[in-house]
């Protein structure tokens, strides 16, 4: 075996054992034990977190952070993963404790130089942009390893009127126009409802069993979650022509939007209730360019607007 092949399937192996000696290392491998030491002492100076203890129950021991064997990647595929990475960097808050730029530093620093060059060329030519919030979302960690584990949380939610603690069990998370939001099943509620996980001021783990949820999986809720609408009402909007193109761009309205022969149009469609609010301040924007026709509760909210706005102006 050669000293490369061997370092790889080495480094996969301490990283399964977890704790183990030299000897035991030497045998496995077929080498002599100096050998096996300086193989420890190479892998240790590339990054693999390595502690040894003496005595008689001592031995090596792998840190927390564990150490991947390489990859072999196309430079096709390398800079694709390059990109993805740089993807996240306008996203506020991550689920996970990664530092983007240091992997993408890492990444780049490892790329051959044909690689590097067509990267250098791109980068000034594509981003993934995302509105980047001034809201930040603490508590994502937690989130996440609730719904990877199914286990229950106490949250101290800031809603529109006021902060209230809740049991919840998280079905998972997604990111949507800057925003993560977290499906999740309401103790309180006896169902599931959805909370922008910036709202989370707290979040600490509850003694509550957790529940068996009726999705397996944060795509399903979402592919449910368009195709049903809880406490639906009918939210109508007439659109000049400015107000089609505006309103073809924003996400929550361009599946929605249909087109008249003189290319102005309008807005049908169910949405919740408890959405209304959010659905008028996104209206409103529009300006001039769009009409809210129903509910009745919606077009009293911006005659309200309205009425605010011109006592200002008095």
């Amino acid at each position: 075996m050669s000293k490369t092949k061997r370092l790889i399937e080495l480094m996969m192996t301490v990283n399964a054992k977890r704790k183990f000696t030299a000897r035991e290392l030497a045998e496995e491998f077929g080498v002599s034990y100096r050998t096996i030491l300086r193989d420890l002492e190479e892998l240790s100076e590339l990054g693999v977190p390595l502690y040894s203890e003496v005595g008689a129950d001592g031995g090596y021991y792998v840190l927390n952070e564990r150490m991947l064997p390489p990859v072999l990647l196309k430079e096709s595929e390398a800079i694709a993963l390059y990109f993805a990475f740089q993807s996240l960097q306008f996203i506020g808050a991550l689920p996970f404790e990664t530092e983007t730029g240091y992997v993408l530093k890492k990444l780049y620093h490892y790329l051959p130089a044909e690689a590097k060059t067509r990267i250098d060329t791109m980068k000034d030519r594509i981003v993934f942009w995302n509105p980047n919030r001034v809201q930040q979302a603490n508590k994502l960690d937690i989130l996440l390893t609730a719904a990877v584990d199914q286990s229950t949380l106490t949250i101290c939610y800031d809603s529109q009127k006021e902060v209230k603690e809740r049991t919840i069990q998280p079905i998972g998370l997604y990111s949507h126009n800057g925003f993560w939001y977290c499906p999740a099943y309401c103790f309180l509620r006896e169902d599931i409802r959805l909370f922008r996980a910036d709202r989370i001021k707290k979040a600490i783990h509850a003694s509550e069993e957790g529940q068996e949820l009726p999705y397996a999986s944060i795509m399903e809720w979402i592919k449910w979650s368009e195709s049903e609408v809880s406490d639906p009402v009918t939210f109508s909007v007439e659109l000049t022509r400015k107000g089609v193109r505006r309103a073809l761009s924003e996400l929550d309205l361009e599946k929605n939007v249909q087109k008249r022969e003189d290319e102005t149009g309008f807005v049908k469609m169910a949405i919740p209730k408890s959405e209304l609010t959010y659905f008028v301040d996104l209206i409103w924007k529009f300006g001039s360019e769009a009409r809210i026709v129903a509910p009745e509760e919606a077009v009293d909210t911006i005659k309200k607007k309205i009425a605010d706005l011109m006592e200002k102006y008095h």
